[in-house]
């Protein structure tokens, strides 16, 4: 079934109504000898490192972007991140020689990076957390609220994440990625804390970031979203290489991947029950349906690149591997003007740590 209309018509046309977004949710394998890498390639902005860390001294690092990356006019964020205090349970729990890598210290992991900067590994409701071969796996606990088998895998932390904060900082924060059932959970439950039905929505970063290494993936914002224009707001994730868009709506109905080729929005992924949505304004019964993703590139499935429109009318599993991105990717609400705000309260987050969704 092929869409009605096009959301975006290119860098070169005037605003159209954007016609929603599909997408949502996580679906890992399970088993707790599970590796967790997903999808192929893929790597952010390499993050330099000051190589004396000094006692009490908060450290800003400014990122270099891949060229052609984001949108003209963007800020180059900067990273800031204090060191552990001297007198810190984790730093006097660290053996003096250490190594790159996770650390058990007491009942915390933490991830120890190159420069003497710890990372601790979020815990998440209902999930154990283990180390195995180099990576720090979550997993199914018992009674947990997901119906997930007890020690069936779950996700995966990853320390060299960075995010936006509030006051325009960008903090290295590590990210989780985890299965469908667990992201469709975590956003259950912040929605119901929203007060406002039209701020009943949130936003589950949808690129599968598990096979990154060595590398910083960034979580952004601002308000050239679309087709470059100045008021919407977006978050933008960066990253280099090819990585998995996973669907990331739990009560979806399927997904239309729109190929435009131009500019920001050289394709789309709509949630079809957008197409009979209004265009200008929220509905509070589908807010979620009205997220819009988005990116520059070429999309790819299967190793293949798309170039033609392709649909799915149906329901599908948060987690559903949508297609492959090779360059930003972002994440609108295109209603009311395509103006609502997208910031950092809107993403879903377990302690201040973003949430991406695992494709499987």
């Amino acid at each position: 079934m092929e869409p009605t209309r096009r959301v975006v018509a290119g860098l070169t046309g005037a605003a159209f109504f954007l016609v929603g977004v599909g997408a949502t949710a996580v679906i890992l394998n399970g088993g707790i000898t599970g590796d967790g890498a997903g999808g192929t390639g893929g790597a952010g902005t390499t993050m330099p490192r000051p190589s004396s860390p000094i006692a009490g001294e908060t450290r800003t690092v400014s990122v270099s972007l891949p060229q052609g990356s984001g949108t003209p006019g963007t800020p180059t964020p900067s990273l800031s991140f204090p060191p552990p205090a001297s007198d810190s349970p984790f730093v006097s729990a660290l053996p003096s020689q250490h190594t790159t890598g996770f650390v058990q210290v007491g009942a915390n992991l933490v991830y120890y990076a190159v420069d003497g900067s710890i990372i601790p590994v979020q815990p998440v409701p209902g999930l154990g957390v283990q180390v195995k071969s180099g990576k720090a796996n979550y997993y199914a606990l018992y009674q947990n609220p997901y119906g997930l088998a007890v020690g069936a895998y779950a996700g995966e932390f990853k320390p060299l994440v960075s995010m936006g904060q509030a006051d325009g900082s960008s903090a290295e924060t590590g990210g989780i990625v985890l299965e469908g059932p667990v992201v469709a959970g975590l956003i259950s439950d912040q929605l119901a804390a929203i007060q406002s039905d039209d701020d009943r929505w949130i936003v589950a970063l949808p690129v599968d970031i598990r096979s990154t290494t060595n590398s910083v993936v960034q979580v952004t914002f601002d308000q050239f979203g679309l087709a470059g224009w100045s008021n919407a707001p977006r978050v933008l994730v960066r990253f280099t290489g090819s990585l998995p868009i996973a669907e990331a709506i739990p009560n979806n109905g399927g997904y239309h991947v729109l190929v435009e080729g131009l500019g920001p929005t050289a394709w789309q992924v709509i949630d079809p029950a957008r197409l009979s949505l209004p265009s200008g304004s929220i509905d509070p019964a589908h807010s979620m349906n009205e997220l819009l993703l988005y990116g520059e590139g070429t999309p790819s499935l299967h190793g293949t690149p798309i170039k033609r429109d392709i649909s799915h009318d149906g329901k599908v599993p948060i987690g559903q591997p949508m297609l492959s991105a090779a360059s930003d990717v972002s994440v609108s609400l295109v209603v009311n003007g395509s103006h609502a705000d997208l910031g950092p309260d809107k993403i879903l987050t377990v302690g201040g740590v973003p949430v991406f969704v695992a494709s499987s």
